[in-house]
């Protein structure tokens, strides 16, 4: 079986075809061409996205086919799921992808039954992922724990194995869950040989609840027969292995970055103050965020894409600015590890959170204003300073985009995107 892609709108790379449920109002499904940019489809591929749009009054089941598939033993898929365009109530869920053990059909028909089904459905507030498993009774096994699932891009990957003995009792089937390249379920024991995978469905396969609107966006579909997929390296100047790789994966799937330049990420180079103000921006209002329109409240900052940001950031009372008698904002320059701490502390407390009183915990760090938020950053794990014997913090020193990228996920409690077995 060769491997799929999510790639082209004429055919979706091999052996996709665009699939509409019946109806006289079904085009719900879309695909998108585009760069990869904050809030944009085709996030992973760079070529093309899939948006779902599901807002009534169309909820007709929507969907691409995947006819790889030729009675597999084992398949395995990773995909990367959007669902922060989705407004859901408790209750409300539908299947984003099945794959089916029939003769491959003429969409829209139905053949056989779905061996693999996973979820998303709206819990206690929260928008959460599970997966079912076929046996061989014709009952499904579901994962224990429903999986949380930020807003954002996440990457889920699945490993399905139908048991080998033909005996019903065999007992050696089993299905794997990774979320962000963590492994989330791992159900093994099953009896499920009598059902091989023949073909897969991607999208709102079988419509949605009255009460679920907006969009759901998918990228960079991937099949195989075995071997862990995993993550797709965004930035050129990132590797898998970078030390932080997981970090700053994480802040591109979260929206909150969209790196530095074309494919790059540049992590070794200085923060910014204008960057800075995008980031926590961002990370405070959450990565849809559109701050209005600047008013000019700063004398040395330019009327460019970073002047909202800033603005919004001195709005929220996280920054008072750089001087005063004009007010300004020293856009250009570096941000100090030091002044990064009261910049995340503030993002994530509040305008008007005070730091309890500091203890001295770091040896090059004096007693000034930044010294008690300093040691709150180190208390509430998001920093572990910048060297031991003794432990050390390096105030002064400029924050690099590296850095503030493990800072920024810390803070906000962002998913990191790990590399997976």
């Amino acid at each position: 079986m060769e491997t799929s892609r999510l790639r082209r709108a004429a055919a979706f790379g091999l052996g996709f075809a665009l699939v509409l449920s019946v109806g006289a109002f079904a085009g719900t499904l879309t695909v998108r061409p585009g760069v990869p940019s904050v809030g944009g489809l085709a996030r992973y591929s760079g070529n093309q996205g899939l948006e779902i749009n599901v807002s009534s009054p169309d909820r007709n089941p929507a969907f691409v086919q995947s006819s790889h598939p030729s009675s597999e033993p084992t398949y395995r898929v990773r995909l990367f799921v959007n669902p922060r365009g989705l407004t859901m109530v408790n209750g409300d869920e539908f299947d984003f992808f099945d794959a089916y053990d029939g003769a491959d059909p003429t969409p829209p028909t139905v053949a056989g039954n779905a061996q693999v089904r996973i979820v998303l459905r709206q819990t206690a507030g929260k928008k959460v992922l599970s997966a079912f498993v076929r046996t061989d009774t014709g009952a499904e096994s579901q994962i224990p724990t429903e999986v949380q699932m930020p807003d954002g891009w996440r990457m889920v990957e699945i490993d399905w194995a139908k048991s080998t003995a033909g005996a019903v009792g065999s007992g050696n089937g089993h299905l794997t869950l990774w979320v962000d390249g963590v492994q989330k379920a791992n159900l093994t024991g099953l009896d499920n040989d009598n059902g091989p995978i023949n073909y897969a469905r991607l999208g709102t396969i079988s419509g949605v609840d009255a009460t679920t609107s907006g969009t759901f966006d998918v990228d960079d579909f991937a099949s195989q027969r075995s071997g862990y997929i995993g993550p797709i390296q965004i930035f050129s100047d990132v590797p898998t292995s970078h030390a932080f790789f997981k970090y700053i994966q994480g802040l591109y799937a979260s929206e909150i970055t969209s790196g530095c330049a074309a494919g790059q990420y540049c992590p070794d180079s200085s923060v910014t103050r204008s960057q800075m103000a995008v980031f926590l921006v961002r990370g405070v209002h959450g990565a849809a965020f559109v701050p209005p329109p600047a008013t000019g409240i700063f004398s040395d900052v330019p009327a460019d894409f970073f002047q909202p940001y800033i603005e919004q950031l001195y709005n929220d009372g996280i920054t008072s600015g750089c001087g005063t008698s004009p007010l300004t904002y020293c856009p250009s320059n570096p941000v100090t590890r030091a002044q990064m701490a009261v910049f995340l502390l503030r993002s994530k407390h509040g305008s008007g959170y005070t730091p309890p009183a500091p203890a001295g915990i770091f040896s090059d760090v004096p007693a000034d204003f930044f010294q008690p938020y300093i040691e709150q950053l180190y208390n509430e794990g998001i920093t572990s300073g910048c060297g031991t014997s003794p432990l050390a913090y390096c105030p002064t020193s400029p924050a690099t985009r590296g850095q503030m990228a493990v800072f920024l996920i810390r803070t906000f409690a962002l998913p990191p995107q790990e590399i997976g077995p």
